[in-house]
């Protein structure tokens, strides 16, 4: 198989932008769904306006600044796809600029571990007739339906990379409307580090180790989180 990197200096040494962008894409086959999908996220929570920032936009920006700063970038794809989604997470957090306030002066670690704790209130709460996550102490019992079909729903590719991840039975969600919101329910409401560990392990393919060095976090630490995601998951989505 051809060496990707010797492929990229060759079309650096050409000026083929075009050609050495394909090829960087193909080393992170990815990163496209990966900043899709944390601007899809941002704008479902009303972080940033709809429409505003374009992915393919937030991809150039990265592939361009790889072109631009090439002989200083790792020489081997593993690396150099890691540097990809730092340069794309950089600028991905740039954006959303409603989350800089409160990541500002705390350390991430800190952050993912309260989000840990978030996550163990789950457990107890359920979907009202209206499709909301609210806690099962503020429901009667007759209260407690499933949620309405008009909810919207997580892109039906994002959808089967999430449920295979979490091996959970995803024929037997994909088969049910209501399991299928409150699929999109339960991502929206993951705590804002969580879920980009989360996307960066289903859209963006990324290993533990890769994640953790994209996000700059102990192994561990991914692991647990990613692991607690999966956990709850399953728990609701039995």
């Amino acid at each position: 198989m051809t060496d990707p990197i010797a492929t990229l200096k060759t079309q650096k040494a050409r000026t083929d932008q075009r050609a050495f962008f394909l090829t960087l894409e193909a080393i992170a086959p990815g990163l496209r769904n990966y900043i899709r999908q944390r601007l899809r996220s941002a704008e479902r929570r009303g972080l940033i306006p709809s429409g505003l920032y374009a992915p393919d936009d937030v991809l150039d920006e990265a592939l361009l600044a790889v072109y631009a700063r090439f002989d200083a970038m790792p020489e081997d794809a593993d690396g150099l796809r890691v540097t990809l989604f730092q340069l794309a997470n950089e600028r991905l957090d740039e954006l959303i600029e409603q989350e800089a306030w409160h990541r500002r002066g705390v350390r991430l670690e800190d952050i993912l571990a309260d989000e840990m704790k978030m996550m163990a209130e789950i457990p107890q709460m359920t979907v009202d007739a209206d499709g909301d996550i609210v806690l099962v102490e503020e429901l009667d019992d007759a209260e407690i339906e499933p949620p309405e079909p008009e909810i919207a729903l997580l892109e039906d590719s994002f959808e089967d990379e999430i449920l295979e991840s979490l091996g959970a039975d995803w024929a037997r969600v994909k088969e049910d409307a209501a399991q299928r919101a409150l699929l999109a329910r339960l991502y929206d409401h993951l705590p804002e580090q969580s879920r980009i560990l989360l996307d960066l392990w289903t859209r963006g393919r990324l290993t533990i180790e890769e994640i953790a060095q994209v996000r700059g976090l102990d192994v561990a630490q991914v692991r647990e989180t990613l692991e607690r995601i999966r956990g709850e998951f399953q728990r609701w989505l039995g």
